[in-house]
């Protein structure tokens, strides 16, 4: 069964927004960049070990929620989704083991 797609409370993505700004414009521009879904799909990865190996685990969720959002503005509905389906708990082993 799949995770539904909770959005985090509204006064917290406020707080996220500003203070992960930088990381979400250079992530969904870094993404949305890519030309193919398989390096879209990569570089999602990659923006979310960055972000987790500078900020840590706890607003994981947040991040992955405001960069759907922006991925979305940009007309990259796969990699939206992407972002939006990255499961903290489940990829915790990948990020760990790729750094």
């Amino acid at each position: 069964m799949r995770k539904a797609h909770k959005k985090p409370r509204q006064s917290g993505l406020y707080y996220y927004e500003a203070a992960y700004s930088l990381e979400l414009a250079r992530g969904a521009s870094h993404i949305s960049s890519m030309l193919s879904a398989a390096t879209q799909e990569g570089a999602v990865h990659e923006v979310m070990r960055e972000f987790v190996a500078t900020h840590g685990r706890a607003a994981l969720d947040a991040f992955c929620w405001l960069l759907a959002e922006r991925l979305e503005k940009r007309g990259c509905a796969a990699a939206a989704m992407q972002a939006r389906d990255f499961d903290a708990s489940r990829r915790m082993r990948e990020l760990a083991c790729a750094s």
